[in-house]
């Protein structure tokens, strides 16, 4: 396992970082602790030393899972990371019973890494208007907290705005390589490098899109290397950042867990050819899609409730990853919101407003039959 140093913070975490986001739960909604902690046990005891969680994931049962696993450790043999959930949060005095909570919950005196959770623009304008970070530091002087820093889920000028709000600890963005100029992209890596702020990694594989796709595509990898999983690729192509110092994996079963372990064990960037190769890849996966929407959203709003633009790129993302779960998660956003394709009552309305003179409701009618699985 490689160890990359954070010289300011002087300490060194595990390249791959175990994020128990996406561990598996029982039909009761329960995690499952058997498979869970057989998990962390093998992560721990081939030398990954940083584990990741929050309080909203798993429905709110992630924190106490990981605390109870992780007690099996030396407390001082880890880092742990958390997050302050401002977007659960009404009231600027319930911060003091969340973060009383966490530590209850982790059954900890002390967290490592501390992240205000998923920043955007509104939620900052809370950070600001509550004096978030003066409580931070506050903690920080009182030894709960440790290192500082945010994770990320806007555009590029927000990132920017909140990078240099604060001297940060260290910052949490999505990068993978076909997210390059997604939200803060490659130009806000550089940009954290630039001002030798630690970087960790969340969705190198694009919540696991890229470890199993479109099967034309994602030939060109396996054809070049026939012993390498396609995931690897992906972990590949961040190994050749100095700046990132974690990579988080959301592994939630063995054989995932054991191809990373390989893949980090001889952490090799890509060389040339290959890099060479993951370009081809991008384009290529670019090039797929089902429907030719541009999401300028003219044909909305749909007199009966859907979010057209919504439809059609969740229909374009399937056909580019065949990510089964990741559609079905999608699809029951939007039926959640009375907003999927089978509201569509064939008004016509959208016909005339679509600059790319889409037949939207036959096409919506294409994308209900082509993935009928979802009710399976």
């Amino acid at each position: 396992m490689e160890y990359r140093k954070m010289r300011k913070l002087n300490i060194s975490p595990s390249l791959l970082g175990f994020g128990a986001m996406r561990l598996k739960t029982k039909t009761n909604g329960d995690i499952d602790y058997e498979l869970g902690n057989a998990l962390i046990d093998k992560a721990y005891q081939n030398g990954v030393n940083y584990f990741d969680t929050a309080a909203t994931y798993t429905d709110g049962r992630n924190e106490k899972f990981l605390g109870q696993s992780l007690k099996r450790y030396p407390r001082e043999s880890y880092f742990l990371a958390t997050k302050l959930s401002l977007f659960r949060i009404k009231e600027k005095e319930e911060i003091y019973s969340f973060f009383e909570r966490q530590l209850e919950q982790l059954g900890v005196d002390y967290v490592d890494f501390y992240l205000l959770h998923s920043m955007d623009k509104n939620l900052f304008k809370k950070v600001k208007e509550w004096g978030v970070i003066d409580i931070l530091r506050r903690w920080q002087k009182e030894g709960k907290i440790r290192y500082i820093g945010f994770s990320f889920h806007d555009d590029y000028k927000t990132f920017k705005e909140i990078l240099d709000y604060y001297h940060w600890d260290f910052c949490q963005i999505q990068l993978n390589y076909m997210d390059t100029s997604f939200q803060q992209g490659l130009q806000g890596y550089y940009d954290a490098l630039e001002k030798e702020i630690p970087v960790i990694i969340m969705e190198p594989l694009k919540g696991g899109k890229l470890a199993n796709f479109n099967t034309k595509v994602s030939k060109l990898l396996t054809d070049y290397d026939p012993n390498a999983s396609t995931a690897s690729f992906g972990f590949r192509y961040l190994f050749g950042l100095e700046g990132v110092k974690v990579i988080l994996s959301g592994m939630n079963d063995m054989a995932q867990l054991e191809d990373n372990l390989k893949t980090f064990k001889n952490p090799k960037p890509l060389n040339k050819e290959e890099q060479e190769l993951i370009k081809q890849v991008e384009t290529k996966l670019n090039e797929i899609f089902e429907v030719d929407c541009t999401k300028c959203r003219y044909c909305m709003p749909c007199p009966a409730g859907v979010d057209i633009p919504e439809n059609f790129e969740i229909f374009n993302d399937y056909a580019m990853y065949q990510a089964i779960p990741n559609t079905k998660w999608n699809i029951n956003l939007l039926k959640k919101r009375d907003a999927l394709y089978d509201a569509c009552i064939e008004c016509g309305a959208c016909l005339s407003l679509c600059p790319q003179k889409i037949d939207i409701p036959n096409e919506l009618k294409r994308m209900k039959e082509a993935l009928k699985f979802i009710d399976d």
